[in-house]
Order: structure tokens, then C-alpha cells, then sequence
């Protein structure tokens, strides 16, 4: 016990000070990963371009405001070099008589990177505007449960019959089906008669509220017929839809696995390889000489994913189709080079 009653020197103290502390350094650097710092700018713009973001939150509420959407106000340069091939493209195109006009908006979710051809070209939505019928539809159900499994008797009688040119799968006269099948025959078939039927059972002050909730200029009843819309504007519900953002998590899924299931394959599918997962959905509109074809997808790849929405113009709805194809190859082979 002598020991511990002997004086320690301050010089060993300090000697022994040093020792453990740069023991203490080694261990923690040897050990432990450097944590992630948020930079200023977003992946794809230079350190001297100031870019702000545009960020949508949902209003409504006292206490949140759940966070909707955001981007970078810059278009990124890191896919500068897709947006140049796509407008030469669809400007080859226009001087072939094929497209009057057409649009094209593409958005990594990865890096937040986002590009637009002709962003200030305006469209019919046609069947586009199933989707947001859709996250309608699902939303009424957050609140009322019971609404999907109701039961609607199919009439032909009671719809009006829409001219469509790509149609599949359709309602049987005098079946009975539940809102939720009719969602279904809506977004994976794109059956008109079955979007009618759900718009009986839609609240149109739901649908506003979601136009507006999304900072969307919603339609008026008046003018529902010609109404338009830009590819950007249009993707907030795809984005929306992805980020869980508006509708619930389950509700989400739900909405994106119906649009995985859609069986139009002429147009965003068959410019990509065959194993290639996508949530899309496509529409048709126009009148006379002119045809609209338009399509918006999710397209997933490396454990990610990026939106892509095409709206077009002109005299041939198959040649549209063709056009929005190859967008769609020339975007994948792009997207997948810059992963």
C-alpha cells in the first residue's frame, strides 16, 4: 500500500496525459465514419450558380406542414446533354410532318436533377386525368374506409361512349363491381366507362382541394373539356405519388402498383429493356386532324428511380406513340450511363 502514498511526479502526469489522449484520437478515428454533410447545391450544379429550391407544403393544418415536393429552381447541366439530343429529336420530328408540338419533362429522384423541353407548351390531359380521379378516389377513402369495397351495378346505358383508340379490358354489361375494382379497370386499362362510374362517387371538392394542395390551378366544371395542362405541372402527382407525399403510405403503393399493371406498351415501355420496371400511365385526346398522345412514368433502376412525362402533338396517334418510344430509349440509355 506504500505505493499509492508516493508523490507522481507533474511531468509523468503530463507525459501520460498525451499518451492517452493520442491512444483516444487513434481508436475513435480507427473505429467510427465520417458523417455526411449536406452541401449548398444540389448534385449537377457548380459551386458559384446559386440555386434556391421550390418546395411545396401542404396547408390546412394547425401545428405541420408536410413537405409536398421540392426542386432546384436550375435545370441541371449534368443532363444537358439528354435535353439537347430529345429537342433535336422533336424538332427532326416536327420537320417531318409528324408532331406539331411536344414536351418533355425528366426528373432523377436520386439527385434531385430535373430537365424540360418546351416547358411552356400546354396540352388536353385526356386520359391523364384519370390519375388524379384516382388520388381522389383514394383520398375520400382515408377518411371513409368503407368506400372502396362499395358495390356499383355497370350500365351501358348510363355512360356515354368515348371514342379510344387503345383499348383492352373492359367492363361487363350488368356486373357488379366495388370502387376498388373500378380503379383497377381505370388506371390499368384505362376504361372510360369505369371512370364514369367512379366520378359519382367522387367529391369534386376533394378533387379541387388536391389541385390546389399541389399548387396546381384546378379545372373549372365549365371548362373541364379544355382544360390543360404542362408536363411539369402534370408530374407533381407522379412525384407526389412517389415521395408518399400526399396520400398515405399504403394508399401510395396502392395507386403506383395499379399504374405498374397498365397494359399500354407502345409508347414509354418500348423504349426500355423488357425487365425494366414501370409505374405509368398514358392518355389520349384531340379531335379531328389532330391527336394528342401523351404518357408519364416512373421508371425504376438501381435501387431508384426517375419520372419521365412526354405530351404530344399531331396528325398520327401511332406515330406519336413511335416518338414517345424512342424519348423514352434515348432517356434510359442517358440516365443509366450517368448512374
Amino acid at each position: 500500500m506504500q505505493f499509492f502514498k508516493k508523490r507522481v511526479p507533474i511531468a509523468y502526469t503530463l507525459i501520460l496525459a498525451v499518451i492517452c489522449s493520442a491512444l483516444s484520437f487513434y481508436v475513435l478515428k480507427k473505429y467510427t465514419t465520417t458523417t455526411a454533410v449536406a452541401t449548398e447545391q444540389p448534385t449537377g450544379y457548380s459551386n458559384s450558380e446559386k440555386c434556391s429550391y421550390t418546395i411545396e407544403r401542404l396547408k390546412g393544418y394547425s401545428y405541420i406542414k408536410p413537405l409536398i415536393t421540392e426542386e432546384p429552381e436550375c435545370e441541371s447541366k449534368e443532363l444537358a446533354s439528354l435535353k439537347q439530343d430529345i429537342a433535336a429529336l422533336i424538332d427532326n420530328e416536327k420537320q417531318a410532318g409528324i408532331l406539331n408540338a411536344a414536351s418533355v419533362y425528366i426528373k432523377d429522384f436520386a439527385t434531385d436533377n430535373w430537365t424540360s423541353i418546351n416547358p411552356g407548351e400546354r396540352f388536353l390531359p385526356g386520359s391523364l386525368f384519370k390519375l388524379p380521379t384516382l388520388m381522389t378516389i383514394l383520398k375520400m377513402s382515408e377518411s371513409d374506409p368503407s368506400l372502396l369495397n362499395r358495390k356499383i351495378v355497370y350500365q351501358p346505358k348510363e355512360v356515354v361512349n368515348i371514342k379510344q383508340t387503345y383499348k383492352t379490358k373492359s367492363l361487363q354489361p350488368g356486373q357488379s363491381y366495388t370502387v376498388k375494382e373500378l380503379l383497377t379497370y381505370m388506371i390499368a386499362y384505362s376504361d372510360n366507362s369505369a371512370v364514369q362510374l367512379l366520378n359519382r362517387e367522387m367529391n369534386p371538392d376533394v378533387l379541387i382541394r388536391l389541385f390546389s394542395d399541389l399548387g396546381l390551378t384546378p379545372p373549372k366544371a365549365a371548362d373541364y373539356m379544355t382544360y390543360t395542362i404542362t408536363t411539369r405541372d402534370y408530374s407533381i402527382f407522379m412525384a407526389a405519388l412517389y415521395n408518399a407525399a400526399y396520400l398515405t403510405i399504403p394508399n401510395s403503393e396502392f395507386a403506383t402498383s395499379l399504374m405498374a399493371q397498365c397494359n399500354f406498351k407502345d409508347g414509354l415501355l418500348k423504349g426500355l429493356p423488357a425487365d425494366v420496371k414501370v409505374a405509368h400511365k398514358f392518355g389520349e385526346a384531340g379531335a379531328n386532324q389532330v391527336s394528342e398522345l401523351h404518357e408519364t412514368g416512373i421508371v425504376y433502376f438501381n435501387n431508384s428511380a426517375y419520372l419521365i412525362t412526354v405530351m404530344t402533338n399531331g396528325p398520327d396517334l401511332k406515330k406519336l406513340a413511335e416518338t414517345i418510344s424512342e424519348i423514352s430509349k434515348i432517356t434510359y440509355a442517358r440516365m443509366k450511363q450517368n448512374a
